[in-house]
């Protein structure tokens, strides 16, 4: 394990010592020597005190022998190198509380490794509930972060970009709900935020030192939290995320998640999904993708956020291609970056929105090859093609007509005729009194009927692709009726 002068002064508190170390001395000695060698810690007598040289770094040690000074030196770099191993030993097990309390043996202070969901996987126990502030005890004893906390680190830091990959520094005003500042480390695992890994500063101050580690951490911490999202059971994702991407998910950490956005189960929702299209360098790709994504972030606020392979994905309550704010911002982002954004149609109720990315994806798709000079697409524009191309199931029962589907389902619940009355109308080109012959059913009862239907439709039936895309969502329907009928 490779230490900096930082890492192994903090090991040293406790002598009578003299720093003269630059502030971002690096991470590159590899123990201690008598003699000098290169990315060592040359370790030697001068005048009355004892120099350790690391590449240029000093830390001056006074009232000590030169043997002692070398033994306790090199036996830093034993004790970090032992700490690590017995860390990723932990990790290696899953033993996360374990990791985060042999943490505390360097760090000193409390520390909360977090999944995707803010679900807590290990905080310090060094610090019981009622020693910190009012979320340290929210956190202790539910798991989980408060809403509350949420929404000031969301309100207060906006200009911060926690999602960005990396350490940050973050504070709070005094009389608040969070007390502490401290460090953050967003945790990515191949381009998914997988975890979250919070210091914050109570009993000593944070140095480079302390940062290095954080940050030699981190890796195996990603890969570890990373692996586990193959497993059903301990899956750290956001669960947004896997939602949309119609991977397995737990209930109580969708509940969560939702209570933290202030949505309910059964809203209507949205996607939005902006393609970044990719660059010559891989690296200043995803630099561009998480820029695009924090940028998205402080403008969208009441949103979920999220990166995939090479999109950001927006997941509202809200129809942003109607918000005029939302709008004006995409505008700016497209002027300004080689995007592509498309628009899903809306699905109600929060587990329907799996399948909204490929409604999103596939309005790209179908947009850029037919009008490649534009930058917005909307599914609804190409939901045909899209039922056209795609098998019969979910997916196509999700890409109709959103209002004919309701009233696909309200006439199986209500048995009101107001779909088959529909179908029936359209397949005699709009005849009322041929309707109403073939229903048996009176004209004015018709009228009745399609005048409901039109206020729930709010579409144009005059315009020759709204009515054959709704015609052929009563195709669609229809023929998934028949053939689970006949499962």
């Amino acid at each position: 394990m490779k230490l900096s002068m930082w890492m192994i002064a903090n090991r040293l508190t406790y002598f009578d010592l003299e720093l003269h170390i630059k502030e971002h001395a690096p991470a590159i000695l590899n123990s201690a020597r008598l003699a000098y060698a290169t990315n060592c810690v040359h370790v030697y007598q001068e005048k009355d005190y004892i120099v350790c040289n690391g590449e240029g770094d000093i830390i001056k040690l006074f009232h000590m022998e030169l043997t002692e000074a070398f033994e306790i030196v090199q036996g830093i770099f034993d004790f970090y190198e032992d700490w690590m191993t017995a860390l990723l030993q932990d990790l290696q097990q899953k033993d996360y509380q374990g990791a985060i309390d042999r943490a505390w043996l360097v760090f000193k202070n409390p520390m909360i490794l977090f999944d995707g969901n803010t679900k807590v996987l290990g905080i310090t126990q060094q610090y019981p509930a009622d020693s910190m502030d009012q979320e340290w005890e929210y956190l202790c004893t539910y798991g989980y972060s408060s809403l509350n906390a949420i929404q000031q680190m969301r309100y207060q830091h906006s200009n911060i970009d926690f999602t960005r990959h990396g350490v940050q520094a973050f504070s709070f005003e005094k009389d608040t709900l969070l007390k502490y500042s401290g460090y953050t480390f967003c945790l990515y695992y191949k381009d998914i935020l997988c975890g979250r890994l919070n210091l914050l500063l109570k009993d000593r101050e944070i140095n480079t030192g302390d940062l290095q580690l954080i940050t030699q951490l981190a890796l195996p911490l990603e890969y570890n939290l990373g692996q586990s999202v193959s497993d059903k059971n301990k899956n750290n994702r956001n669960v947004f995320y896997n939602l949309l991407t119609g991977h397995p998910y737990e209930q109580h950490c969708l509940e969560t998640q939702l209570a933290y956005q202030g949505w309910s189960l059964q809203e209507l929702f949205y996607l939005t999904l902006i393609e970044v299209q990719e660059q010559n360098r891989q690296q200043d790709f995803s630099q561009h993708l998480h820029m695009i994504a924090h940028m998205t972030e402080q403008q969208l606020q009441n949103c979920v956020i999220l990166n995939y392979k090479s999109y950001v994905l927006i997941l509202s309550n809200q129809d942003l291609s109607g918000n005029s704010a939302a709008m004006n911002f995409f505008a700016v982002l497209c002027r300004n970056n080689p995007i592509r954004i498309g628009f899903s149609l809306p699905c109600k109720g929060v587990e329907s929105t799996a399948f909204l990315l490929s409604q999103a994806k596939a309005a790209i798709r179908y947009g850029a090859t037919s009008q490649a000079s534009e930058q917005y697409y909307h599914f609804y524009d190409y939901a045909m093609d899209y039922l056209l191309d795609t098998p019969l199931g979910h997916q196509s029962i999700h890409a109709c007509m959103p209002a004919v589907v309701r009233l696909w389902k309200q006439e199986r619940a209500s048995k009101d005729d107001l779909f088959s009355t529909l179908k029936i109308y359209l397949e005699n080109e709009r005849s009322v009194l041929k309707t109403a012959a073939q229903m048996f059913t009176h004209r004015n009862t018709i009228l009745y009927r399609i005048k409901k239907i039109q206020e729930i439709l709010s579409c144009d039936l005059d315009n020759s692709y709204q009515r054959d895309y709704c015609r052929l969502s009563i195709q669609i329907l229809n023929l998934y009726e028949r053939s689970s009928r006949r499962r």
